[in-house]
């Protein structure tokens, strides 16, 4: 006799087997355009983490752009660089997996999907240097807010799941693109500039990000679960 999956779990399994789907209509070139949002999104939390690392080990952020083809860089100096070089990936995961955690402790979908709105824009305000980022950071803002006061209390947890889970597999979504990549040291990746850092070669890097990923993921909907 086998255990069945409890409702909660089955939810959840559900949620991070659609945004794996999600992950893999972005290979589909003409399906790429339903995830599109999504990404652009992720590639936001991605350079903004860079940012944030740096200014968390005693850097200053610059600047970031984000480019309409998902790619991003953001300039920074100071700070400890192997730290600021994972944020990308790492960082994405862990204010995913944050946001599932305070949800799960009672902080509705909406108040956080509007959180999100604000402080994108605020951010974007002070650090966004390019004219595509400054209007996906708009339109992006916009959605999010408009979520928060339109929507039904059951379709903000969905997104705001989605949302969160995106980001907790952030290091999944770029894996084949930097799997790729990462035997060239020519293209400038965040695996190839932790490679320069360390002993370990770029292509270990994806890996251990997909695994960090794995990790948090795990451990937040354990949590969110027992919470519930």
């Amino acid at each position: 006799m086998t255990a069945t999956p409890s409702p909660q779990w089955q939810r959840w399994l559900g949620l991070a087997a659609l945004s794996l789907l999600l992950i893999g209509l972005w290979q589909v070139p003409w399906l790429g355009w339903l995830v599109y949002p999504f990404r652009v999104f992720g590639t936001f939390v991605h350079e903004l983490s860079h940012g944030m690392t740096a200014i968390a080990t005693g850097g200053t952020f610059l600047r970031f752009q984000v480019s309409s083809d998902l790619s991003g860089v953001a300039q920074s100096s100071g700070g400890v660089r192997m730290l600021i070089a994972s944020a990308g990936y790492v960082g994405s995961a862990v204010f995913g997996g944050v946001l599932l955690l305070i949800n799960a402790r009672g902080v509705r979908a909406r108040w956080l999907l509007a959180a999100m709105g604000l402080i994108l824009a605020l951010l974007a305000v002070l650090f966004l240097r390019n004219a595509f980022g400054w209007l996906a950071a708009g339109v992006l803002s916009a959605g999010l807010l408009g979520a928060a006061w339109r929507l039904s209390e059951r379709w903000q947890q969905w997104l705001f799941d989605l949302l969160a889970l995106q980001l907790v597999l952030d290091g999944y979504s770029s894996l084949w693109t930097v799997w790729q990549l990462s035997g060239d040291a020519s293209v400038a990746t965040d695996a190839q500039s932790m490679a320069n850092l360390t002993w370990l070669p770029a292509w270990s890097w994806a890996v251990i990000w997909a695994l960090f990923s794995t990790i948090v993921l795990v451990f937040c909907v354990r949590a969110s679960i027992r919470r519930a």
